[in-house]
């Protein structure tokens, strides 16, 4: 769980309760990543999964208890709408030959 408290326009976020050793080596992880990134515009460095520049490959980093590069995030989302634009937009297609026809 986490909390938050404020005062004196400063906000502190914490976490509360049960804490895994996964979950610990996970915030630790990325709080070098974040350091890393903060100090010389790289978020890599010694021990760390490679986080990849941004390319047309489509690479990124997946964070989770245990990190690995993969590559384009939302492809199975894309290809989805992609199938339901091309069916609704030929669905409307024949609509307007229809009327066509009709007139």
């Amino acid at each position: 769980l986490i909390s938050a408290t404020q005062s004196n326009n400063c906000s502190v976020f914490c976490l509360s309760g049960e804490v895994t050793e996964e979950e610990k080596n996970l915030s630790r992880t990325l709080m070098k990543y974040w350091a890393n990134f903060a100090q010389n515009g790289n978020p890599n460095g010694e021990g760390l999964v490679e986080w990849p520049s941004y390319n047309r490959n489509e690479e990124y980093l997946q964070i989770n208890l245990q990190q690995k590069t993969d590559r384009k995030l939302k492809e199975k989302k894309v290809d989805f709408w992609k199938k339901v634009i091309l069916e609704k937009t030929k669905n409307k297609s024949m609509e307007n030959k229809k009327v066509k026809l009709e007139l």
